[in-house]
């Protein structure tokens, strides 16, 4: 379980690395925003790139935690 944990965050962080990359080109070049709107711009691509490894995760076993629920009050259907 270890292994997939460190496998999931290195691709993640990989990924939002890019991610970020690009949208930080993306403002750069932006010419219609002054820059306060710039800086939240900013300031919300951080932190969605910050808790975006969490939530997927979270929102995973959430999900499963229903399905197991509603299979278990319907036990003749299958999901």
């Amino acid at each position: 379980m270890l292994v997939v944990a460190a496998l999931y965050l290195s691709a993640a962080l990989h990924f939002f690395y890019i991610w970020l990359r690009i949208w930080l080109k993306a403002f750069q070049q932006e010419t219609d925003l002054c820059n306060q709107q710039k800086l939240i711009c900013m300031k919300v691509l951080i932190i969605a790139t910050i808790f975006w490894p969490l939530v997927v995760p979270i929102s995973y076993l959430h999900r499963n935690k229903e399905m197991e629920l509603l299979a278990s009050l319907i036990p003749n259907q299958l999901f």
